[in-house]
């Protein structure tokens, strides 16, 4: 929301921990229309806290309008006041969702045409970190969607925002994404993704920070031994360049990520994978943002009987280098050890119940002690069926 690409933005230093609470009501009613032609769905969540207030309500509608033709509409209304962290910020956001899909005859190539806006109000003490916006997209794909065998969708999107406080903002952004899949003999896969964006200011502005390129790319492999085991090569690329880039705050950088994972597959419905995982940043004009990640990851997974279990821990250490304190980064950052639990529940119970729980934690130990950070995340969802 704050419309700002840096590699810091998202990280915050506080002197003690803020600890919140919140009670959560949540209300849904799905259903369908036209002997399940059509099908509809209404959800409100409300959130009331001691820091945290919020309430969403969203619809969507999908229906098959004619043979081949499939329509669909979101449309979202949020309410939330934010008293985190020393702010007491209230926004209201309004936003919608439409795509027209076109499928031909067999089924499995399609077009696509989408269209999306938003309309986003803050007020109150921290609101002047989020400005005002008014946002229209539009896009169009291609794509050919094979059931077991090989797929791939190209598109390009147009995106233009306008904020009522600061024309300065005020931007256009191309976007296109590509994704091809092969399945080869014997159960191998490729995957190839890229994405990315061109965002250029309506107007000659002196800042550069809503004038640049963004891209990123995926190559993944899945190598087959046999019916039980399988290697996952998986590599990652991101980049960012400003039409003029400073050393503080809008410099160019680059990340690379890649993951090896050994996967065994059991008869009674479970799998392991583990490996080796690896992350870089670089960037010329900012040397102290730039960092070496090194760590592993386990996963295990169990599906049966109606249920899904995953769990995934991680850890790792993340040096930055070291050579210049020029820019914002220097004296921030320091190298850290980390330590990473990821785990997902789906589960049936009696009476028509079922349970879903989501966790998520999180340690750095830095060798800087006043840096060391945790966190915690859970959600539990208990979802009874009418019938």
């Amino acid at each position: 929301d704050a419309f700002i690409d840096t590699t810091f933005l998202s990280r915050q230093l506080v002197s003690t921990p803020e600890a919140r609470y919140a009670g959560v009501i949540a209300f849904g009613l799905d259903g369908t229309r036209g002997r399940r032609r059509a099908a509809y769905q209404i959800q409100n969540e409300l959130s009331l806290g001691d820091k945290l207030q919020r309430d969403a309500l969203s619809l969507s509608w999908r229906d098959a309008i004619a043979p081949g033709w499939r329509i669909a509409m979101t449309p979202s209304l949020e309410w939330r006041r934010d008293r985190t962290l020393g702010r007491d910020q209230e926004e209201w956001r309004g936003a919608f969702r439409g795509r027209v899909r076109r499928s031909f005859a067999d089924d499995a190539n399609g077009a696509e045409l989408g269209l999306s806006g938003d309309v986003l109000r803050t007020s109150g003490v921290g609101s002047e970190f989020v400005p005002d916006r008014n946002a229209g997209r539009a896009w169009l794909a291609v794509d050919h969607l094979g059931l077991l065998g090989d797929e791939w969708r190209v598109g390009y999107g147009l995106a233009s925002r306008v904020f009522p406080d600061s024309s300065v903002r005020d931007h256009f952004e191309h976007g296109w994404e590509g994704r091809v899949r092969r399945i080869f003999p014997g159960g191998h896969a490729l995957t190839l993704e890229t994405t990315g964006q061109r965002r250029q200011t309506h107007l000659t502005v002196a800042s550069t920070r809503d004038n640049f390129w963004r891209e990123e790319g995926i190559a993944e492999a899945d190598l087959r031994a046999g019916d039980r085991w399988a290697v996952r090569v998986r590599a990652e690329g991101e980049a960012l360049q400003y039409d003029v880039q400073d050393s503080t705050v809008f410099f160019d950088y680059q990340v690379i990520r890649g993951r090896v994972a050994l996967r065994y597959e059991s008869a009674a419905h479970w799998t392991l994978a583990a490996g080796p995982r690896v992350e870089l940043l670089t960037n010329r004009l900012n040397p102290g943002e730039a960092y070496r990640e090194l760590g592993g990851a386990v996963e295990f997974e169990w599906i049966g009987a109606g249920a899904l279990w995953n769990v995934a821990p991680a850890a790792g250490r993340r040096t930055y280098d070291e050579g210049s304190d020029a820019g914002l980064s220097g004296g921030l950052h320091s190298p850290f050890a980390f330590y990473e639990l990821e785990s997902f529940v789906d589960q049936p119970l009696p009476a028509r119940l079922r349970l879903r729980a989501l966790a998520s934690l999180r340690y750095e130990s830095h060798t800087d002690p006043a840096q060391n950070a945790g966190s915690i995340y859970t959600s539990v969802q208990l979802r009874w069926a009418v019938y």
